[in-house]
């Protein structure tokens, strides 16, 4: 075997690398090459682990090798319900691209727009913006669970109804139930809802792109994908804001296409649509979980309603702005998940669900349920074998070679390669470990008392003028850093135990990984200052600079914002005008902040009608504030930065 022990390892690393360079990472050559191989070589590391012999020793050394082995099992299973799911793939945009027919293009659709806490600039543009999405018969709700006045004002100024409740039940749940009974009671009846949290601004042609997969009599809810424009904790705390696509771009543009392809997609809360009959059928928005979007999906199913996604972005919002938010969120979805199993929705509950509904629920348990401790425990491991001699393994370099490195090229190459670079090996492994703690304390607390825990809600417009150390979530971190390097240290020691120890080599290997992984996790949780401020979309356009005099500049437009824009140098150089876009129909006036080497930093002088102006055209789809493919030089560059800084 020693001149083959890397065959496996070199086909699970060409084999990808060659189809997906000659077919590209959307072929379906691809996929099956990739995941196949991918689900093969898990198979067969599985079936080697269950077969090979655990590490010898005392009660701790035999009870952590099973634990390890049955723990690593689990998570691989969960990754192998993914790479199953991944298999098949479904794009609706040709179905969507179908004109309605009259039923669907002129049926009475309400907005409910969902708003506990937050603040007027946010709340402004939502509703702006849903009021201004492109349908003939349109009422847009302003569903307010602070009950506050000023909220009533604001929608009654730009044209929405609106709705309070005092201290409601069910959260976010019972909000949308009170408002669709307020809705159907009032006036015209709808036939569809759209669902928006009240930090999302709907583009003008959701409802155009959305009605026309109703068409299909069984269609209940239709999810668009999540799209924001400020980027997460961890594209800002890794200084990659403009080179790594947000977190959730693998899950919505991939994990939920594929889920419909199955029949298992669900809806996500947000920039839905959902059919009010098949709402009213299931007894409204699910009020069983904290997680009520999700349970929603499966309710419906009982009545023979499907849930589709249509991967196509159709609305935008904020992702969580601090490290603290974007834990809180996880630990959310993490709770819910976990409800789940003690309703009847539950992958093994008495509900009547699809089986692929079934096992996706399986697939969403074991993910929140193992793969967090698992990961957990790949930190542990090499911490047990420095300072007390617990192996994880009884194999050698080579056997792991053989057996265990194809497996883990494959799986994270395959990945990496079809998901274009959306998840990466490391950064996808920090956005995991950041919530680990968080998520197992969820866990253990859900398993002993699923309900009654608190809901939170997930703060919007938070801003910050210093650096946060969240020590919470860092202490544990750094405590296994400094765990692992003295372990390494001490084994350095040519007198010591460790060194003449089966998985010498192995551990300092895995150790320098894991080191790489907690830094880049400490480094995470020092959130850096995030004053709030307008979002800023880049863009290349013609425009053109109107001086007192009279006299017009021609530039170009490099990005822009409610509150100001960079245009190209000018030639002259004015401390006041107007900025003119679409060939002199929109006129901004400004002033001149500074003059930089990207150009002219302009700050407007508006009032609340051209501002408005300025966030329709902003917010309702012409503009994209996402970083579509990543740029690895830049990553890296990033976070060497914030390592080393």
């Amino acid at each position: 075997m020693p001149d083959a022990t890397w065959v496996p390892a070199l086909l699970a690393l060409g084999l990808p690398l060659l189809v997906v360079t000659l077919c590209g990472p959307r072929a379906a050559l691809s996929r099956a090459v990739c995941l196949g191989l991918a689900l093969f070589f898990t198979a067969r590391y599985l079936a080697w682990r269950w077969g090979a012999p655990l590490p010898e020793g005392g009660a701790f050394q035999a009870a952590w090798a099973w634990a390890f082995l049955v723990m690593e099992t689990l998570a691989a299973l969960s990754s192998a319900l993914v790479m199953v799911f991944l298999l098949r793939h479904r794009d609706r945009t040709a179905d969507a691209a179908h004109p309605a027919p009259p039923a669907l293009r002129d049926a009475p659709v309400d907005v409910l727009l969902c708003t506990y806490n937050e603040g007027p600039e946010i709340l402004e543009r939502s509703i702006l913006c849903a009021t201004r999405i492109a349908h003939a018969d349109l009422r847009v709700w302003v569903l307010d669970d602070g009950a506050r006045d000023w909220v009533r004002d604001l929608a009654a100024e730009l044209g929405a109804l609106y709705v309070r409740r005092v201290k409601g039940r069910h959260a976010k749940a019972g909000n949308v139930n009170n408002g669709l009974a307020h809705a159907i009671s009032t006036g015209r009846r709808p036939e569809f809802v759209l669902l928006l949290d009240a930090d999302f601004s709907a583009h003008r042609d959701i409802l155009r792109r959305t009605l026309p997969l109703f068409r299909a009599a069984d269609v209940g809810i239709v999810q668009t994908p999540q799209h924001f424009f400020n980027p997460d904790p961890l594209q800002a705390g890794l200084l990659c804001a403009k080179a790594l696509p947000d977190e959730q771009r693998f899950f919505f543009n991939h994990i939920l296409p594929a889920k419909d392809a199955w029949g298992a997609a669900f809806c996500c809360g947000t920039s839905a649509v959902l059919r009010v009959e098949a709402l009213l059928q299931a007894g409204g928005m699910a009020v069983e979980t904290v997680t009520e979007d999700m349970l929603t999906s499966f309710k419906l199913a009982e009545h023979g309603w499907r849930t589709i996604f249509l991967d196509e972005a159709l609305s935008a919002g904020l992702a969580p702005e601090g490290l603290g938010e974007y834990v809180g969120q996880r630990a959310r979805w993490c709770l819910g998940a976990m409800q789940q199993i003690h309703t009847r929705w539950s992958f093994a509950g008495a509900g009547r669900m699809p089986l692929a509904q079934r096992i996706s629920c399986l697939d969403t348990v074991l993910y929140w349920g193992t793969s967090f401790l698992a990961r957990l425990m790949m930190l542990v491991a090499p911490i047990l074998f420095w300072w007390f001699g617990i192996s994880s393994f009884a194999a050698s370099p080579g056997e792991l070679a053989f057996w265990m490195a194809p497996h883990l090229l494959a799986g994270m190459l395959g990945l990496a390669l079809l998901s274009r670079g959306r998840l990466l090996p490391v950064l996808s492994e920090v956005s995991q470990l950041v919530i680990t703690f968080p998520v197992l304390a969820t866990v253990a607390r859900t398993l002993v008392r699923p309900f009654g825990q608190p809901f939170r809600v997930t703060p919007k417009g938070l801003s910050s003028t210093r650096i946060t150390i969240h020590w919470g979530l860092l202490a544990p971190f750094a405590l296994m850093a400094l765990l692992t390097a003295g372990g390494m240290l001490t084994a350095l020691d040519p007198w010591s135990p460790a060194r003449v120890q089966e998985g010498y080599a192995l551990n300092m290997l895995w150790s320098l990984l894991n080191l790489l992984l907690l830094c880049t996790v400490i480094a995470t949780c020092v959130e850096l200052p995030r004053p709030r401020q307008e979002e800023r979309f880049a863009t290349d356009e013609p425009a053109q600079i109107l001086l007192a005099d009279g006299t017009r500049l021609p530039t170009r437009l490099r990005d822009l914002s409610t509150r100001g824009a960079l245009v190209d140098t000018a030639g002259r150089v004015a401390r006041q005008g107007e900025l003119l876009l679409d060939r002199g129909a929109l006129r901004i006036p400004f002033r001149l902040v500074r003059v930089t080497e990207g150009g002219l930093a302009l700050r407007f002088v508006i009032g609340t009608a051209l501002r408005r102006v300025l966030i329709l055209r902003l917010y309702t789809g012409a503009y994209r504030n996402e970083v579509a493919e990543p740029k690895l030089g830049l990553v890296m560059r990033g976070m060497l930065r914030r390592l080393i800084g």
